[in-house]
Order: C-alpha cells, then sequence, then structure tokens
C-alpha cells in the first residue's frame, strides 16, 4: 500500500515542476498555439449546407405564382369543368412518364 502513495506523489510533484513556468513564457506559448490553430483552421474552414437550405433554395427558383390560372382553375373546380376524362388521362400519363414507365 505504501508504494501506492509513492506513485501519486512524484506524480504529483511530476506535475507541479512541469508547471514552474513564468508567465512570460507560458503566455508566449499560448499566443504561439492560439497562432498555429488559428492558421490551420481559416485553411480548412468548411460550408455545409442543409436539405432545407437546398430545398429553399430551389423554392426561390420557381416562376412566381400565376394569380391568373390558380383563379381560373378554381372557377373551374366550382362550376365542375375542371376534372374531365381528358384532363384525368393527362395527368395518369404524366405520372406515369415521371415514375419512369
Amino acid at each position: 500500500m505504501s508504494d501506492i502513495s509513492n506513485i501519486g506523489s512524484s506524480f504529483a510533484s511530476g506535475i507541479s515542476q512541469g508547471v514552474r513556468t513564468s508567465n512570460d513564457s507560458a503566455a508566449a506559448r499560448r499566443s504561439a498555439n492560439l497562432t498555429s490553430v488559428t492558421s490551420r483552421t481559416s485553411s480548412q474552414d468548411q460550408v455545409q449546407v442543409s436539405e432545407v437550405a437546398r430545398w429553399l433554395q430551389e423554392m426561390d427558383r420557381l416562376p412566381a405564382i400565376r394569380q391568373d390560372k390558380v383563379a381560373a382553375a378554381k372557377a373551374a373546380i366550382a362550376n365542375g369543368t375542371f376534372d374531365t376524362d381528358d384532363r384525368l388521362a393527362t395527368a395518369v400519363n404524366r405520372m406515369i412518364d415521371d415514375i419512369g414507365g
């Protein structure tokens, strides 16, 4: 058991000896370390764009909403002329084309 306490005290004395430096040299080392870290990180800066940001960028590329088309579609839906067999067939064909079939 006495051997363990000797290990602890010699370890502690080694640490305290390593800490005994002048304030000027410690400050110089910190400054040098900070400079080297700064120069390393600035050359390795990276930008990561999230999926949401990509989606928003795509949204910005879309054309503006054409209110006249929206109003015409709403009116056609309201009077029952929007959902025709031809429109349904066109929509289904386009969906199949988009899927790759």
